[in-house]
């Protein structure tokens, strides 16, 4: 009981501080991923993943964020609602552009 009680503490802690991290990777206008190339979509999905603390999937993204705090969970659910619209806004927008693996 102690042991699960504290690991939740820890998550919650992790999350709360996170929540910063992800307000400022959300700062790139969705207005302009119209405008961006599939390289630059990635580079911003990844960050948003990384900064909420998300387990990157890829070894080119665990490179490119290898100083991101460590990760807490492979689910993308651990992030705020905000985070996920965001992300499924991009994602949407990548695949219109038919950018390879979104």
């Amino acid at each position: 009981m102690r042991r699960s009680l504290a690991r939740s503490l820890v998550l919650l802690t992790g999350l709360a501080a996170g929540s910063s991290a992800i307000a400022q990777s959300l700062s790139t206008n969705p207005g302009r991923f119209g405008a961006m190339t599939c390289q630059q979509l990635w580079y911003v999905e990844q960050e948003v993943l990384a900064e909420g603390r998300v387990c990157l999937k890829t070894q080119r993204a665990r490179r490119a964020f290898s100083r991101a705090e460590r990760c807490i969970s492979n689910d993308e659910d651990i992030l705020p609602t905000k985070a996920r619209d965001y992300l499924e806004n991009l994602r949407s927008l990548a695949r219109g552009k038919s950018c390879r693996g979104f």
